[in-house]
């Protein structure tokens, strides 16, 4: 879909327009075995290369749906056409397939996956997301537990897999993405979920478009890794020099929104200066000076140094910005003399969980027993 489409159609979205297709595949592809597949593997990690693996496994039937919508492939329409073939024209009228040469059909970049009993859309698991997805969006989604029937706010909702959970309990979800893409993106999972009288989505920065009101349930997973501020990154994982940029954000944001009795819950990483994550002071205060008692789960750290696993991959995430072929060697000495200035060894993980009180910090490190997942302690 071009820019332009997409705004144009966010409307028919949240009025429900396209309500009876989104419903119709959500039911075609429940009845088809298409989340038996998926829920095979791993549901943790995105991982494409076992889904492709294990394709000619699946029924031929099921086969193309797993081609079209899973793998985000391109596959010819008279194969997809016996499961969804009347609700093809409206979605390549949304724009969630595009008809290709020779009657192929193919998603534009985009897979379909069942998460926790909802139906998300989001992108393909690739090098530079803009409608991100991934194993620290399930972290979070797994901890969260929102006031039954309260109001809820999810910042930084991307696609909306935190906001479709919500909305399953809460009473109102405000959905806010600053990416209008990713914004129509949660519109369509909304409704595709039935739960557009539930969840609405906002297109804009934080609490700006909520300004005034408050919520017994505040979730974020804002943009979380350090990254030198002048080196591309992509947007979605950018969180500046020491990956707070924004999650300061929602913390100042924070005293005045959450409601007597709420909660919130952040996701985020710190880096490590001798042996202990760099937030940790700063947190304390923000809790002494506002009020509210934080709970820091620390569930990680690992080396970021150059050679490491986790420098490298940072390193080559930032070179998926760039054209093709680009010095990444310059990428890793940013990266180093970031580390170098600030004194850092590694990179911590963690869960924040807020709620009002005497303004007291705890710190629970489960690091001990971590062996290698960043977001989940292995004691194996």
């Amino acid at each position: 879909m071009s820019h332009q489409s997409r705004a144009e159609k966010t409307a028919e979205y949240s009025t429900g327009r396209h309500s009876r297709v989104l419903r119709g595949l959500a039911e075609v592809l429940r009845e088809s075995g298409y989340g038996e597949y998926y829920s095979s593997f791993n549901p943790l990690v995105q991982q494409p290369v076992r889904w492709h693996a294990c394709l000619m496994s699946a029924p031929p039937r099921l086969r193309s749906l797993l081609r079209l919508l899973l793998l985000a492939e391109a596959v010819p329409r008279g194969d997809v056409e016996p499961a969804i073939g009347e609700l093809v024209p409206h979605l390549i009228e949304m724009g969630l397939l595009l008809e290709l040469d020779e009657g192929r059909l193919k998603t534009p970049n985009l897979c379909l996956l069942p998460v926790i009993g909802n139906w998300l859309f989001c992108q393909r698991p690739m090098p530079n997301p803009t409608l991100y997805f991934g194993d620290d969006s399930v972290a979070l989604l797994l901890r969260l537990r929102p006031r039954h029937g309260g109001a809820c706010l999810d910042l930084c909702a991307g696609p909306g897999v935190q906001s479709l959970h919500c909305g399953r309990i809460a009473g109102t979800v405000d959905s806010v993405e600053i990416n209008p893409v990713a914004a129509m993106l949660a519109s369509i999972n909304s409704v595709m979920n039935g739960l557009e009288e539930r969840v609405t989505v906002r297109c804009g920065s934080l609490f700006e478009p909520v300004k005034g009101r408050s919520f017994d349930t505040i979730v974020a997973n804002p943009p979380l890794l350090p990254f030198p501020s002048g080196i591309d990154y992509p947007f979605v994982g950018h969180g500046g020099d020491d990956g707070m940029r924004v999650t300061r954000a929602i913390l100042d944001g924070l005293p005045p929104a959450l409601a007597p009795g709420g909660t919130a819950q952040i996701i985020g990483t710190s880096l490590e200066v001798q042996g202990a994550p760099e937030i940790v002071p700063e947190l304390r205060g923000w809790a002494a000076t506002h009020g509210m008692d934080v709970l820091l789960t620390l569930v990680s750290r690992r080396p970021l140094r150059r050679g490491s696993v986790f420098f490298e991959g940072l390193v080559a995430t930032s070179a998926a910005c760039f054209e093709p072929g680009a010095d990444t060697s310059k990428i890793a000495e940013a990266l180093e003399g970031l580390l170098e200035l600030r004194g850092a060894s590694h990179l911590a993980s963690w869960f924040l969980h807020v709620k009002r009180g005497d303004g007291s910090l705890d710190v629970m490190d489960l690091t001990q027993s971590q062996q290698s997942n960043g977001w989940y302690v292995d004691t194996t």
